[in-house]
């Protein structure tokens, strides 16, 4: 968390945001939608002729990063004037918690209501997923079991056994009464509950899908599952929201793009899909809200609302933000709105000598047949960070050095990468490899391509969660490598573009090579090498 908090600082500097609200005199239906306290984290219950809202109270101060310390709830039975029914909950509240309040989840069954949500487990000091219930909508909510429902060593990762990917629950109850749970940040979880409510009934599945940050939403229209969720924050960038459709709720899913862009002064943002009185709406929050000396921040936003329209064939047309919202009536699109996957650029298939095969199915926790050569034995477990052209202040190429030791023809490159935006008209990307020789310690030139001329040297990709990457090379693009010789691999692409991001090791784990960025060594303060892109090389 420590570390993700620092990037985003660093952008809000970067981007130079300035906080101005929205005029506070407004027309039921305007955005945002409440207007005399800060709220964050919409999740919305359609129950009977009503629409019941809960929300995060941001009471966040100055330059103070997120303080919230209780869920409120609202309802409305018109979508445009809602009533302010005070705090549905308060994290203390949880005698096990330590306080700090994250998205939650309302949803009703058996004539009960069952609050999921996230706080502080101070038995672990990490953050937990509870669950209450309550006789009514409006609460009060009482902790249903005494404990957390989840805790960090029910979903240990890569990154770290014990980090805070156990946030952001939402809650779905199926046609046929089984109700699910999904939640995570980083790694996305999703687990069946059993009919009481308060226990996960089986085991927890992960979910892999591109650019997932956090805030899963999960609804259903007719025979499609929709799972939308804030994306691209460990991207290096700020928060959108993008989704995936499946024909079951486990799977397989299938990435549709971004709904929404980013939002203004809010590098957050928490999605929410309802239909009411035949209508779809979409929820979301914003940092464009002034509330006395207090302006929109990270850690004081507003919650918002569109209308939600689909395609025919059931895709989601992209929304675009707006003040007036649901002030004026619908009026869908009557054509057809194609998916987004980058708002300034647009997917291409290039022509190009590489074959590129994705593999995405499970976690790459090996690498598919038998390697020559490769920097770590379990890319899912070894590749815990990630990066693209859009690093630092940009840069053009990403390289993993290595030395062979035997002789070999090489046939086929395998990488560790996915998310990002796919390969786009302005933000293609090619591969390389030439011999290494080195300027300093530190940098290296480059001299002839080994695998040829760069004409038709450029991948297709389109987003994936991360997952292998093979580059399958044809017999006169197939160099001979020599065994003792240091050679290096490159990715290279547009100085400030993420069409993919490869990943690397947190240490160094590969002792015959080294990650580099811009002909440049990944290095510490000192100068030694501290990481390694993920890949393996095959070929006889």
């Amino acid at each position: 968390m420590e570390r993700l908090v620092k990037l985003f600082i660093c952008l809000i500097i970067l981007m130079g945001v300035s906080y101005t609200g929205f005029a506070q005199e407004h027309v039921p239906g305007e955005n945002p939608i409440i207007r005399d306290v800060f709220t964050a984290d919409p999740a919305p219950l359609v129950y009977q002729d009503t629409v019941f809202l809960y929300v995060g109270h941001d009471i966040a101060t100055g330059d103070e990063m997120f303080n919230i310390d209780e869920w409120l709830v609202y309802s409305s039975t018109d979508m445009k004037n809602w009533e302010a029914h005070g705090p549905a909950m308060q994290a203390l509240d949880f005698d096990w918690s330590e306080g700090n309040a994250w998205a939650s989840q309302v949803i009703e069954k058996n004539g009960k209501f069952w609050f999921y949500t996230t706080t502080i487990d101070k038995n672990t000091e990490g953050d937990a997923i509870g669950v209450a219930v309550s006789d009514k909508p409006t609460g009060p909510f009482k902790d249903a079991i005494g404990k957390p429902l989840v805790v960090d060593s029910m979903t240990p990762t890569p990154e770290d056994p014990y980090d805070w990917d156990d946030i952001d629950p939402t809650a779905f109850t199926d046609d046929n009464g089984t109700t699910w749970i999904a939640w995570g940040n980083l790694h996305l979880y999703l687990a069946k509950m059993k009919p009481n409510m308060t226990e996960i009934d089986g085991e927890i599945q992960e979910l892999y899908l591109p650019n997932f940050t956090e805030g899963p939403w999960i609804h259903k229209r007719e025979d499609m599952y929709y799972l939308s969720y804030a994306c691209f924050a460990h991207q290096n960038m700020w928060e959108k929201i993008c989704y995936a459709t499946a024909p079951e709720i486990t799977g397989p899913w299938t990435y549709r793009g971004i709904i929404t862009d980013r939002t203004e002064h809010s590098y957050t943002i928490h999605p929410a899909i309802i239909e009411f009185g035949d209508q779809w709406y979409f929820f979301y929050h914003t940092g464009q809200l002034t509330i006395g000396d207090e302006s929109g921040a990270i850690g004081r936003r507003a919650v918002s609302i569109e209308y939600l329209y689909y395609n025919e064939d059931g895709t989601i047309k992209p929304i675009e933000k707006t003040m007036e919202a649901l002030s004026i009536p619908p009026n869908k699109p009557s054509e057809y709105v194609a998916p987004v996957y980058n708002p300034d650029d647009s997917l291409v298939t290039v022509d190009t000598d590489i074959k590129v095969v994705q593999n995405v199915a499970t976690a790459a926790t090996s690498w598919p047949n038998k390697t020559v050569l490769q920097t770590a034995d379990n890319p899912y477990q070894s590749g815990t960070n990630s990066t693209s052209f859009n690093a630092e202040n940009g840069v053009s190429s990403m390289g993993q050095t290595f030395t062979p030791d035997s002789d070999f023809k090489l046939e086929e490159i395998g990488i560790y990468a996915g998310d990002g935006f796919g390969t786009g008209a302005n933000s293609k990307v090619n591969i390389s490899l030439y011999q290494l020789e080195m300027d300093t310690d530190t940098t290296y030139t480059i001299t002839d391509n080994l695998l040829g001329a760069k004409e038709n040297l450029y991948i297709n990709y389109k987003p994936q969660a991360p997952g292998v990457l093979h580059f399958e090379l044809p017999e006169d693009r197939r160099p001979v490598l020599e065994a003792g010789q240091s050679y290096v691999f490159e990715l290279q692409g547009v100085s400030g573009s993420a069409p993919v991001l490869w990943r690397h090791s947190q240490g160094d784990i590969y002792s015959e090579g080294a990650a580099w960025m811009n002909r440049k060594l990944m290095s510490d303060e000192e100068g030694n090498s501290y990481s390694d892109f993920i890949m393996a090389l095959y070929g006889n």
